[in-house]
């Protein structure tokens, strides 16, 4: 019975102990970030923004914004990164294209779901961090072509945005025909980035998006089981207004030691004054171990170093393994892109031949309606043609009939000229041979025979 009681009293302890372990608020500070980072990359110190961190995956060709994809919450568009680190740099702070140094992580407190603005336009989407002096509510300039990323808003909700990712030397002409959309305000006094309208996401995806709660999606706070009231921050801080940066100057000292164990360099006054260069800020203090005797370390710190060293040769390793597959990803959109190009080259082909046979269509069409109005032209003519030969044949018929028609009274009239003529020649015969019926015959009426040669 004890031993219950015993093993109760402990089970309380530990479960007392994990909520007391619980932060009562989910703000990150320098200390703790330089804790949980420097194990997976570098301390740098920036001329201009000083106290910085560098991922170990940083390389010329890298971004912060292209290994993870977008989730749409309670609190808006969430970046979910597929790095073991990303819970802080992309939910605390922002990102910057050091000059020096490249692509670098300012620190900042305050959690949000993305500290990013987005360009939309109708058939891209694209983002950037914000800078390191936006505020929440603030207007201010959100960078050129080279800060933004840019996918088809199609692949927008992709797994893996990575291989979705338009080629930087197009970024300029997307910036020209897009709007930039700044959605990050304070709710409950909690950072919420409402981002592009999910329902143009919706239509250019083709899917429904559901929106999850905050609480079960998973790298997006440093805390195991973090609620939504721990990403809130104090009422009095979020009506002072939010600020997504604090920069940590170059002059304060570095924490003593960092999750692995290494003390770090400490900081003089007089040395305090002076910036540390470059990779100064993460190099741990080489000058206090030499001075230790060799004899005098512990096998406990030889078996440190050997299991550093070992760490340092498997964090080798999973770099090359990442540049690898760094160098598999640009192959892979190196020949997606040759695709694409040749498959947009077989397109115009297709469209040019498609072209080619309806202009040759509307040709034959143009040529086989000429040739049908000249055959009806043609048939026309033929027509007139016949309609004239018929009323010429009609013509000559009725001169036929007339002719004959006036042939039989032509005839009798010259019959009885004839006759006519004839009677006066015997008459006139008549008369010299025989003087005396002249009178007789004068006195005698003209026969109608007479009359009409008398008329001819």
């Amino acid at each position: 019975m004890r031993y219950i009681r015993v093993a109760v009293l402990v089970i309380a302890a530990v479960a007392l102990a994990v909520v007391l372990a619980q932060p009562v608020r989910a703000e990150v500070s320098f200390d703790f970030a330089y804790s949980n980072l420097s194990q997976h990359g570098s301390w740098l110190v920036s001329a201009q923004y000083g106290h910085v961190w560098q991922p170990r995956e940083y390389n010329r060709e890298w971004n912060p914004y292209y290994d993870g994809h977008w989730v749409y919450t309670d609190m808006g568009w969430t970046w979910v990164s597929d790095y073991e680190w990303g819970a802080i740099p992309y939910h605390y702070g922002t990102w910057v294209a050091d000059p020096d140094d490249g692509w670098v992580w300012i620190p900042g407190s305050v959690w949000a779901p993305s500290w990013v603005v987005f360009r939309t336009g109708s058939d891209y989407i694209g983002w950037a961090p914000v800078p390191p002096g936006f505020s929440v509510g603030m207007s201010i300039d959100f960078g050129g072509p080279s800060s933004f990323v840019f996918v088809s808003s199609r692949d927008f909700l992709a797994p893996r945005l990575r291989t979705s990712i338009i080629p930087m030397n197009r970024t300029s002409v997307f910036m020209n025909n897009t709007t930039v959309v700044n959605n990050i305000v304070v709710q409950n006094n909690v950072v919420v980035n409402r981002g592009p309208d999910y329902r143009i996401v919706e239509r250019a995806t083709g899917h429904a998006i559901r929106e999850q709660r905050i609480e079960s999606v998973a790298r997006v706070a440093p805390f195991a089981n973090v609620s939504r009231a721990q990403l809130a921050v104090a009422p009095e801080r979020a009506r002072q207004g939010l600020r997504v940066a604090e920069p940590v100057p170059a002059n304060r000292p570095l924490p003593v030691a960092d999750k692995g164990g290494n003390r770090q360099r400490n900081t003089s006054p007089a040395d305090a004054s002076r910036p540390l260069n470059g990779r100064e800020a993460a190099r741990p203090n080489t000058q206090e171990r030499a001075t230790a005797p060799a004899a005098a370390m512990p096998s406990r710190a030889a078996d440190a170093a050997q299991k550093a060293n070992a760490k340092a040769n498997a964090d080798r390793s999973a770099q090359a393994q990442r540049d690898a597959s760094v160098k598999a990803d640009q192959s892979a959109r190196t020949q997606a892109n040759a695709k694409a190009n040749a498959d947009r080259s077989a397109q115009a082909q297709r469209n040019a031949s498609v072209k080619a046979d309806q202009s040759a269509r509307t040709q034959a069409n143009s040529k086989a309606n000429a040739d049908r109005s000249a055959q009806a032209q043609r048939n026309a003519n033929v027509k007139a043609a016949q309609s004239a030969n018929a009323q010429a044949n009609a013509k000559a018929k009725a001169d036929q009939t007339a002719r004959a028609q006036a042939n039989p009274k032509a005839n009798a009239q010259q019959s009885a000229k004839a006759q006519a003529n004839a009677k006066a020649k015997a008459d006139a015969k008549a008369k010299k041979d025989n003087p005396e019926k002249k009178d007789q015959s004068s006195d005698k009426p003209p026969t109608p025979e007479a009359k009409e040669g008398s008329h001819q």
